[in-house]
Order: structure tokens, then sequence, then C-alpha cells
């Protein structure tokens, strides 16, 4: 059997990465110009997606831009092939990047969504080969959901499906265990609150020595929050995650 490489997996599968600034974790993003439910979200006032930042992201870096379409055909084109390859070459990167990192917990879309029950149905097969990591998965494409537990039934312990509300200050929607939701300064919180964009000098003073070669726009987007010791997004014991408009 031939040896699986990074490069390979990277040029068939779309990259993993281990450099988001917010998430301990791998991550795994495409591009957030081909959100479904989320395009037409984005186009309304007081909606979750309203003030993308990915968007803002892909706008002011090429760079980034690039890579996130380039996942994204990668990764319809090997997934609507041979999803098991896709998965095992994605379970390659990420257990090579959660060894690096010494955590093993993985987050999908970082930037963009769901495209397809195809799509979370190689996600599944990943999580299911690698038991050993928890991996979290947000989405507003609930119907997505639903018509894959429709037809393949409930995904494995460790992978955690949140649902997102659609609007800023909703409640959670309904219909499905494991949700997120928005929130105003104060406004009621739902379930745990998101301490992620807490006041945190110290990474602050990482985040500007990353971001050095940022312009002033750029740097704008980059909140500076970090998940710290929290993996509740993780957790199936978590019901609903209340972030903070920000």
């Amino acid at each position: 059997m031939e040896k699986m490489t990074v490069k390979q997996a990277v040029e068939q599968s779309g990259k993993v990465s281990l450099g988001n600034t917010k998430m301990p974790s791998t991550t795994f993003a495409i591009s957030a110009k081909a959100c479904k439910v989320g395009a037409k979200l984005e186009k309304i006032e007081g909606s979750t997606c309203s003030k993308c930042y990915a968007l803002k992201l892909q706008k002011l870096r090429p760079s980034v831009d690039k890579g996130w379409t380039n996942n994204l055909f990668k990764a319809e084109k090997l997934i609507a092939d041979n999803p098991t390859l896709w998965a095992k070459q994605m379970k390659f990167q990420i257990e090579r990047g959660c060894k690096k990192l010494g955590i093993y917990n993985h987050r999908w879309f970082d930037s963009g969504d769901l495209q397809s029950i195809e799509m979370l149905h190689a996600i599944v097969l990943t999580a299911q080969m690698t038991p050993q990591i928890d991996h979290w998965l947000p989405t507003r494409e609930a119907k997505i959901v639903k018509d894959y537990r429709s037809k393949y039934g409930k995904e494995p312990s460790n992978l955690c499906i949140r649902v997102s509300a659609t609007m800023i200050g909703d409640k959670p929607i309904t219909g499905h265990k494991n949700t997120s939701t928005v929130h105003r300064k104060g406004e009621t919180i739902h379930g745990k609150e998101c301490l992620a964009y807490r006041t945190n000098k110290e990474f602050e003073v990482i985040a500007d020595k990353v971001f050095k070669n940022m312009t002033r726009e750029q740097k704008k987007i980059q909140d500076f929050g970090h998940c710290g010791n929290c993996r509740a997004c993780w957790s199936n014991d978590v019901e609903n995650i209340s972030y903070p408009l920000h």
C-alpha cells in the first residue's frame, strides 16, 4: 500500500489548518461564499451571518480566499468520487495536527458550511476513523443535518453538530439537541455563555506578533478571542452555547 503524504492529502482533499488564532484545535475551512443558508442570512440585517468575519477576511486577504476556495473544490470533488479516501486523508492530517498541538479536538468550518448530505457523511466517516479526537461542527444547515439523520441515523458520539440560530437574540433552534445562539450585551443568555472574547492581554500580545504584517483594516477582523482550556463547544453534554455579539 502506498504511504500517504501530507502533500498528497492536501492536494487531493484540501488543507487541515493549525493556524486559527482563536481555536486551540486543528480546523478545516472552505469558502464562505459557498454558504447556502448563510448566503441568504448575510443579506438580512440582524442575522447571525450579517457581519460574517470570514467573508470580510476573504475580501481583504486574497491568499485566504484562494486557500478556502481550493479546499471547497477539492473536498467536493473527492467526496463525490471517493468519500472514504477523502475521510482517510482528513484523518491523516487531523491526527498529525492534533499530535503536533497536543490537543485532540478538531473544528469543521471555521469558514463556510455544509454543502450536502454527502459532505456530512464524509465528515462522519472521518470522525468514526478518529475516535480519540472530539469533532465540533457548527452549522446553519439544519435541513442537511435532518436529512442526513433520516438517511444514515445518528452521528458518532465524538462528533458534536451544533445547529445555529439564524437571528441575533433568538432562542435555540428546536429539534436538535446541540445548538448555539448569539446574544447582545444585556440580552438573555441561553445555556452556557462563551467566554472566548474575555480580555486576555497575554493572548493579545501573541496575536499582535502573529498578525504584525496585517493592515489596520485586516486586524479589525481579528477579535483576538481565545478558547483557552474551554472545550464546551465540542461537548454533546452542553446543549446550547451562547456567543456574545462581537
